[in-house]
C-alpha cells in the first residue's frame, strides 16, 4: 500500500491531524449519481461526503441527503492505487443513523473492518432512498486505515522559568495503536522531536516503555510553545490535542543599580566614565547581576552619546561616553528574558568647555602700579557672574609662589572675540606675572603667557633743607644723593633732573620751585630765598620709562 499524507479530521473534531509518511492525496472522483435501470424519475440521493470515523476506528462514515428517507447504504473500499476495474477490498452494507435525519445525516458502520493492510483506500458508496432512487458515487475523500500513535502523560516543567531556573524539562511516553490487531503498544527507541521556543529542534529516543525526556536552556524573551513529535513510525498519523503542547512563559526578576557617582566633570574631549554595580533579586534576596547589558544614554538637541557596558561576575560595570557638552545620563539595566529593567538612574556629566586667554600685557608705571588687561575666549556664551572672574598673579621666578594680587571681571562683548579684562595695583618693582581663569564645572581653566616686568628702583638719601631756623631773605639750600638699584647694590645715578618741591605752613599744597640735575656722584643742590616758614622735598618725579620714581626726605624749614 501507498504511504499515506496530510489529510483533514472530521467537522466538529479539535484535534490537529499529521501523518509520518510522505505522499499525495488520492481525491475522490465523483461516478454519479448513476441511476439504476428500474430507477424512476425522481431526484437521486446525494453523497456528501465518505471516509473513515478515524484512521484507527476501521468504522467507515457517510454523509448524504436526498428528497426521501435514505434506506440503503453500501460501502465498496478499493485499494487507493488499484485500477478501476480491481476488485474491491471490502463491502460495508450495516449502518446506523448517528446524526441528522433519515432525509440528511450521517451513518457509521455497524461494526469495524478489518482489513490485512495498511494504508488508504478509495471510497465508493450505493445510496437508495424510499422512493427507489439510487446513486453510485466515489467519495473525495479516502478511507484511512492507519497507526495512530498518541501522546501521553506528556509534561514541561517549570511552565514559568525564571533567572535561577532556566532549564526546561520535557517528558512523556508515546504508543501506537494498531487497527489490524487492536492492540496498543510503546512506541519502542523511537526519535522523538522537541521544537522549542527558540525555533530549534532537540532529538530524544524513547526508551522500551515508549517514554523519552529531553531539556532546553530557554532564551526567548517571551517564551513560546513546546511541542513534541513522534518520528520513525510509518503508515501512522498523530493527533496533536491541546493537552499535548505546553506555553512557557519566563518569569522577569526585579533588578536594580548603584552608581559609584550621581555627578561627574570632565573637559571638553575626554569621556566620562560612568560605573556602578547591579543587582538581580532572586531566591528571596539581592545578588550580583552577571552578564548583563548596561545602557547609559545621552541625549539632546544637539546630539546624542552612548555606552552599553556589560556587568562582570560580581555585577560591576564600566562604560566611557563622550559627550560634547554638559547633560544628564540615563542609565539603566537592559531588559532580558529573566530580566525586567532596572529603575533609570541618572549621572549629571559637566563638560567643561575650552578657555583661553589672548592679547595678554602687562606694564609697570613708575609709581610701582601695574597694569594687566588682556582678553578671555570661552567659546559661544559667557560664563555666569560667579564664574566670569579673571585673577591677576605675581611669582618672583615665574614658576612657584604664584599670588593673586587683583581679581577682575571681564567686560562684555562676543565671547568667541574674547570678553576684554584689564587691573591696575601696587605691585614689586620687578616679577613675573599672568592672568588666570579658574573656571568651574562648566569651564576649563586657562591661563596666559607669563610676562616679565622690571623698573629699576630708585631713591633719594641724605635729602636736607638747611640751615634750620633761617633769617627771612636769607639762602636756603636743599640737598641731597640719588641713587639706582643694580646688580644688587645700590649706585650713584647722575645726570638725572630732581625737582624741588615747597609746601607752606599751614598749607595741603606742594609748590614747584624747580628742578636741579644730580653730579656723576649723584649729589645736588639747588638754594632758595627764605621768604616763609615751610617743608621742603626732592623728588625724582620724571624718570625714564625704566626707572621708578622717589622721593626724599621732608625737611621743615623755621623761617625767623
Amino acid at each position: 500500500m501507498n504511504s499515506l499524507s496530510n489529510r483533514s479530521r472530521l467537522p466538529g473534531k479539535r484535534a490537529r491531524l499529521e501523518v509520518l509518511a510522505c505522499a499525495s492525496v488520492i481525491v475522490g472522483v465523483a461516478l454519479g449519481p448513476v441511476p439504476a435501470a428500474h430507477a424512476d424519475t425522481g431526484v437521486a440521493p446525494e453523497l456528501v461526503y465518505a471516509t473513515d470515523h478515524g484512521p484507527s476506528s476501521g468504522i467507515v462514515a457517510v454523509s448524504a441527503q436526498s428528497d426521501s428517507a435514505i434506506t440503503s447504504i453500501t460501502a465498496h473500499l478499493y485499494a487507493a492505487d488499484a485500477p478501476a476495474d480491481a476488485p474491491e477490498v471490502a463491502t460495508i452494507d450495516s449502518f446506523r443513523q448517528d446524526s441528522g435525519t433519515d432525509h440528511q445525516g450521517v451513518w457509521l458502520a455497524s461494526e469495524a473492518v478489518h482489513l490485512a493492510d495498511l494504508g488508504t483506500y478509495r471510497i465508493v458508496v450505493d445510496l437508495t432512498d424510499a422512493d427507489g432512487d439510487t446513486s453510485h458515487t466515489e467519495s473525495r475523500n479516502q478511507f484511512w486505515y492507519v497507526r495512530t500513535i498518541d501522546l501521553q502523560d506528556y509534561q514541561v516543567s517549570p511552565m514559568q522559568p525564571d533567572y535561577s531556573h532556566q532549564n526546561v524539562s520535557v517528558s512523556g511516553r508515546y504508543t501506537v495503536l494498531d487497527p489490524r490487531t487492536g492492540k496498543t503498544t510503546a512506541a519502542v527507541d523511537k526519535p522523538v522531536v522537541i521544537h522549542t521556543p527558540e525555533a530549534s529542534e532537540l532529538t530524544v529516543a524513547t526508551d522500551s516503555e515508549g517514554k523519552f525526556a529531553g531539556s532546553f536552556t530557554l532564551t526567548q524573551e517571551y517564551g513560546g510553545l513546546v511541542s513534541t513529535w513522534l518520528q520513525g513510525v510509518d503508515n501512522a498519523y498523530q493527533v496533536t490535542d491541546d493537552g499535548d503542547n505546553a506555553y512557557v512563559t519566563p518569569a522577569a526578576a526585579d533588578t536594580r543599580m548603584t552608581l559609584d557617582s550621581t555627578e561627574l566633570g570632565v573637559k571638553e574631549g575626554q569621556s566620562a566614565t560612568i560605573s556602578g554595580r547591579a543587582e538581580v533579586y532572586t531566591q528571596g534576596r539581592w545578588q550580583p547581576l552577571t552578564g548583563a547589558r548596561v545602557d547609559a544614554v545621552w541625549q539632546s538637541d544637539n546630539g546624542s552619546a552612548a555606552t552599553r557596558p556589560v556587568t562582570d561576575a560580581q555585577g560591576h560595570f564600566s562604560g566611557k561616553i563622550l559627550m560634547p557638552r554638559t547633560g544628564t545620563v540615563e542609565v539603566q539595566s537592559a531588559r532580558g528574558t529573566y530580566l525586567k529593567a532596572s529603575p533609570t538612574a541618572q549621572v549629571k556629566v559637566h563638560v567643561a568647555r575650552k578657555t583661553s586667554i589672548s592679547d595678554f600685557s602687562a606694564s609697570l608705571n613708575k609709581y610701582s602700579q601695574l597694569t594687566a588687561k588682556g582678553r578671555l575666549h570661552t567659546g559661544n556664551s559667557i560664563p555666569g557672574d560667579a564664574d566670569n572672574r579673571v585673577q591677576l598673579q605675581y611669582s618672583a621666578d615665574g614658576t612657584t609662589g604664584w599670588t593673586t594680587l587683583k581679581t577682575v571681571t571681564p567686560g562684555s562683548g562676543d565671547p568667541e572675540a574674547g570678553a576684554p579684562f584689564k587691573g591696575t595695583f601696587d605691585a614689586p618693582y620687578k616679577g613675573y606675572y599672568r592672568a588666570y581663569f579658574k573656571g568651574s564645572a562648566e569651564w576649563q581653566p586657562s591661563y596666559s603667557p607669563v610676562l616679565y616686568v622690571k623698573r629699576t628702583k630708585t631713591r633719594i638719601i641724605d635729602g636736607n633743607a638747611s640751615p634750620e631756623p633761617v633769617a627771612k631773605g636769607r639762602t636756603i639750600t636743599v640737598k641731597g644723593k640719588l641713587q639706582k638699584y643694580t646688580s644688587s647694590a645700590w649706585h650713584a645715578y647722575g645726570s638725572q633732573t630732581v625737582k624741588i618741591l615747597f609746601r607752606p605752613k599751614g598749607s595741603t599744597t606742594w609748590y614747584d620751585m624747580g628742578n636741579t640735575t644730580t653730579r656723576s656722584d649723584g649729589t645736588f643742590s639747588r638754594g632758595y630765598t627764605a621768604q616763609r616758614d615751610g617743608t621742603w622735598v626732592a623728588e625724582l618725579l620724571y624718570p625714564d620709562s625704566t626707572h621708578l620714581a622717589s622721593a626724599g626726605r621732608e625737611d621743615y624749614v623755621d623761617v625767623t
